[in-house]
């Protein structure tokens, strides 16, 4: 069973009094891990944290700061994992589908791909990762990822601070996190089976044009 949003917002409010401020960028940088941000409640620590700051006149630039500094460093570790590990990684089922589908995005739209990869909570660890794999400039991966850190960030912090007066409000908006995550779902699934037809309609054009004959049979062969 989920926490209540009263739950968390009283979670993170004794995380940050036991620890201090540290828990914003280890928070940040834990939500950009490919291997714990699927788990980490990281964003809900960052938007809180804004919350934080207007409640508890904590200073504001600092707290983004610390959430910049989190988010960009769990960025260049993915980046180095998959440059270090990413032979290793590709043949592991739980990366190898995932690696595939981000590998054609990054390749493609490169700086922007990894800038606007992190407003997506899907791909934002596997960005990171995959452009490691594919050896991607570093200097332009640290670019795109700073750049999109602080205004990710500052984004999520800003909106909590913003609606920092009204508690009952961020309780209101923490339970309706429920509800768009499974619309969230929803929508990740339709574009999943649309894409997955286009795939197959791609396949069956190509394989028809290349050898005219035993079309069906070649894609039920490849998926």
């Amino acid at each position: 069973m989920l926490p209540s949003a009263t739950e968390v917002l009283n979670l993170v409010e004794f995380l940050i009094a036991k620890y201090g401020l540290l828990i914003i960028p280890v928070g940040a940088f834990l939500e950009n891990s490919v291997i714990l941000g699927f788990i980490f409640p990281g964003v809900t620590l960052i938007f809180l944290s804004g919350y934080v700051a207007r409640t508890q006149n904590e200073n504001l630039v600092f707290i983004v700061i610390l959430a910049v500094i989190g988010s960009f460093l769990g960025d260049n570790f993915d980046y180095f994992l998959g440059r270090k590990a990413g032979d290793l990684l590709v043949k592991k089922p739980l990366f190898r589908r995932p690696i595939k589908l981000v590998e054609p995005f990054v390749k493609k739209h490169g700086i922007w791909a990894i800038f606007a990869g992190r407003f997506s909570a899907w791909s934002r660890a596997w960005v990171a990762l995959v452009s490691g794999i594919v050896r991607f400039s570093y200097w332009k991966f640290v670019l795109a990822s700073f750049c999109s850190a602080v205004v990710w960030t500052s984004l999520w912090i800003i909106g909590g601070y913003l609606v920092g007066g009204n508690k009952q409000l961020i309780e209101e908006w923490l339970g309706r996190g429920t509800f768009v995550f499974w619309v969230a779902f929803a929508v990740g699934l339709v574009y999943y089976f649309r894409t997955r037809l286009k795939l197959l309609v791609d396949l069956a054009v190509f394989e028809g044009k290349k050898h005219g004959n035993n079309v069906k049979n070649k894609i039920k062969a490849r998926f």
